[in-house]
């Protein structure tokens, strides 16, 4: 399950003004007459204004759909995309603008299979070449479903790395607020996928990535925690608090779908999904329980290095070698710990605490196995880190 190698094939560009590039970006890419594609929160908040001005003084040409309708999988789905082939078509565009969260990205990802290799490659599902230029510009931290290398479409999912966007777009300018709630569970499922990829990846370019994103989360659950579960009572200062954190998660979430575009089925994200698509339980708060048994489910020469990123370098220098990965475990268990305080015992730290018993773990696993068709051996680990999980206790060597 951790055997993969990591390419990233998007460019990211990220900024206070990172807007006021795209014409310039489209450009080097030879495109000069983009579609936008946008979903209703974008719609809703007015932001293709944001892109007008962008584009003043480019002297290119644009086109902007209506929102994607609530349910792309739907007969509205397909005769939405059927509508934007032909007005694709017809009216000489050469590129794509995704503009919000996962329906408008899925959209367009399925728009630029339609008009590169024609409407029968979206039946069968092979990308054996490159398509059209793509531009995703993310409105908020569920970026990581468009920044990845699959797509969704008429109850069908795609993954080929020509998914991929040619070119990812974070301003802050086009965010449209999350609920501090939902920042926390992205927080959490972000920090559960950068600590298990940096602790069991080969390729040093992928743990640099996923470095980078437990940084980001770190600063931003030091955010959250700092003014507790709600935040501040001010609600003025609430915004602007949420904001900031959002920003940071933003870009975090953006490097997490390249990760888990690159590596093989990560066991926290199988069980994080998996439990979350059948429980309560946000899929965040799931994985976080989970990371600190994956952790130490298997052998990791990189796992006393995560404990750098988790804590600081001072506090990393005062623990000898053989006890780093130890507290590297300690800091996740920490944030369950300091959560289900702060929450009065709602966040969880167990699969216990989230209302699973050993026996109706004993099913999904049985559905994990068979999803991401892995090994005996996978699957042993596999049943002992939802042991370890279910009650909290330590991998026992």
């Amino acid at each position: 399950m951790h055997s993969f190698s990591f390419l990233c094939p998007a460019k990211t560009c990220a900024g206070a003004n990172a807007l006021e590039h795209l014409p310039f970006e489209l450009g080097a890419m030879g495109a000069s007459k983009p579609m936008v594609i946008q979903d209703k929160a974008c719609h809703a908040a007015g932001l293709t204004k944001m892109l007008k001005h962008a584009f003043s003084a480019s002297g290119l040409a644009f086109g902007i759909t209506g929102p994607v309708p609530e349910n792309p999988d739907s007969e509205d789905g397909a005769v939405f995309i059927r509508s934007l082939y032909d007005h694709y078509l017809e009216k000489g565009f050469d590129a794509i603008i995704a503009m919000g969260g996962k329906a408008a990205a899925d959209a367009a990802k399925a728009l630029n299979v339609a008009v590169s290799l024609g409407p029968d490659a979206l039946k069968s599902g092979e990308i054996p070449q490159p398509l059209s230029p793509l531009v995703f510009l993310p409105t908020g931290t569920q970026a990581f479903e468009g920044s990845c290398t699959w797509a969704q479409f008429s109850n069908r999912s795609m993954v080929s790395p020509f998914l991929s966007p040619d070119l990812i777009m974070i301003d802050p300018k086009l965010m449209v607020a999350d609920d501090r709630n939902l920042l926390l569970d992205r927080a959490l499922t972000f920090l559960s996928v950068g600590c298990e990829v940096f602790a069991f990846s080969p390729a040093p370019p992928a743990r640099a990535y996923a470095a980078a994103v437990v940084a980001m989360v770190k600063d931003a659950l030091a955010a959250l925690l700092a003014s507790g579960i709600k935040g501040p009572d001010n609600l003025k200062a609430a915004a602007k608090e949420n904001a900031r954190i959002q920003k940071t998660l933003v870009q975090a979430s953006v490097m997490t779908g390249y990760l888990i575009s690159e590596t093989a089925p990560l066991f926290c994200l199988s069980i994080g999904r998996a439990i979350a698509a059948r429980g309560s339980v946000p899929q965040g708060q799931i994985m976080a329980a989970v990371l600190p048994a994956v952790l130490e489910s298997m052998p990791s020469a990189a796992l006393g290095n995560l404990y750098l990123h988790l804590s600081d370098p001072d506090a990393f220098s005062s623990v000898p070698a053989s006890q780093q990965p130890a507290a590297a475990v300690h800091e996740i268990r920490k944030i369950t710990h300091t959560l289900f305080s702060l929450s009065h015992g709602l966040l969880p730290r167990t699969l216990d605490e989230a209302g699973w018993t050993a026996e109706s773990l004993d099913s999904l696993k049985e559905q994990i196995r068979q999803e991401q068709d892995i090994t005996d051996d996978q699957t042993r680990t596999l049943t002992r880190i939802m042991a370890c999980a279910l009650d909290g206790r330590p991998m026992e060597k």
